[in-house]
């Protein structure tokens, strides 16, 4: 495809999604998801077992208004497995996140793409983070603030073997009592627990002496059939830095994912990283997906529009894009044109990026989670509706 047809085309897309808030970008090369599909029209027809789709970015996917417009889009229409990964981002009592973490000891908390700034023996496992801590009298409560995501399937995420965790409950009599759980199986990097009744705040405590407790991560479900929406979003984070990591590629398949949606590209923007090198990173992160989950399909989405300096656009993000839309051995979902692109440079307001010029409201990505999953599901319904007839698999 020619490049300066490939940036026309973008540029008339920016503005059709500029002028238009129901605009939705349709799916690239949308027949590498057929596998996927096929496994919804199954859960359909059976009603049984969960859904898990994987969505891996930086602080884009971290921001709790992308993924709750895709999680709550999913679960309305194939019901809620359950609120799956989860992570202590931060330790604050009003951390104004749908999750909070509180515990009685400091933790340490550091990211794969600074890994100098952590202690020897931090482990960058599911979460792109390493959360540890070398106190043995330490209380990690987790509190989920709503009722619909109460949860009674615990998995404790780490590489230790046997527990080094314990999870525990309050009694709803005496609070100051813990009620240990006894875990049901061990698994390879998991420990699961399993309760009858649904609860919204547990306690992880420690079960045996270490020199350092590494979390890793923590899956919560339900018995209910239907979808588990993991995300997985690494403030500052680029493809390269996951790469970097084999323990994020090892505990992947913990989580099953059906499907895996990758946003990464904002971050090396701003680095300057060339185009061959980013998208070259991103193939590398889809083939160390496929080594440890071979079964899942994956869907690959452009970064969406940055501003530098007096908002310049940041042509790095038009040239990844550009270089993403020309492939077609992807799918991909062109979240770039949805957010204006060089329309959007000139009407900041009308796309929602904040005054940093890289993040965007919660109206903002509310409206680019709820986008691209309607795209994802239009896609489903045609496949439905057509796959009989052209024989597509």
């Amino acid at each position: 495809m020619n490049y300066k047809i490939t940036i026309k085309f973008l540029l008339i897309a920016s503005c059709l999604a500029i002028a238009d808030t129901t605009y939705t970008q349709r799916i690239k090369n949308a027949s590498f998801l057929h596998p996927f599909f096929e496994k919804l029209i199954q859960f359909e027809n059976t009603k049984e077992g969960k859904i898990n789709v994987l969505h891996i970015g930086d602080s884009h996917v971290w921001s709790p208004a992308f993924s709750k417009a895709i999680r709550q889009s999913l679960q309305k229409q194939f019901g809620n497995g359950g609120r799956g990964f989860i992570f202590p981002y931060s330790l604050e009592k009003n951390s104004n996140r749908p999750i909070t973490f509180t515990s009685n000891v400091p933790w340490q908390n550091c990211r794969n793409n600074a890994p100098l700034k952590c202690e020897p023996g931090t482990e960058f496992g599911m979460a792109g983070y390493g959360f540890s801590t070398d106190s043995d009298k330490f209380v990690l409560a987790i509190e989920i603030d709503d009722v619909q995501e109460q949860f009674n399937t615990i998995k404790i995420v780490s590489t230790a073997t046997p527990p080094i965790f314990r999870l525990a409950t309050v009694d709803s009599v005496d609070t100051s009592t813990f009620r240990t759980l006894e875990y049901q199986r061990q698994e390879q990097f998991v420990s699961v627990y399993n309760q009858s009744k649904p609860v919204s705040k547990i306690y992880l405590l420690p079960a045996q002496k270490q020199v350092r407790y590494n979390l890793n991560g923590i899956i919560l479900e339900n018995d209910a059939p239907g979808v588990v929406y993991h995300n997985i979003g690494t403030l500052g984070s680029q493809a390269q830095h996951f790469n970097a990591t084999p323990l994020f590629f090892k505990q992947l398949p913990v989580l099953s994912p059906d499907l895996v949606i990758i946003s990464f590209g904002t971050n090396e923007a701003f680095g300057e990283v060339p185009v061959k090198k980013f998208i070259a990173q991103i193939d590398l992160l889809m083939q160390n997906i496929r080594k440890t989950c071979p079964n899942a399909s994956i869907l690959v989405t452009t970064p969406p529009t940055s501003l530098l300096k007096r908002g310049k656009l940041n042509q790095r993000s038009l040239e990844y894009s550009t270089g993403l839309m020309q492939r077609s051995d992807i799918s991909l979902w062109d979240l770039y044109s949805f957010t204006g692109g060089l329309e959007g440079a000139k009407n900041p307001k009308a796309i929602q990026i904040t005054s940093d010029n890289v993040h965007y409201t919660a109206q903002g990505y509310t409206g680019q989670g709820t986008s691209l999953i309607k795209a994802l599901l239009n896609e489903y319904e045609y496949y439905k509706q057509n796959h009989k007839i052209t024989g597509a698999k």
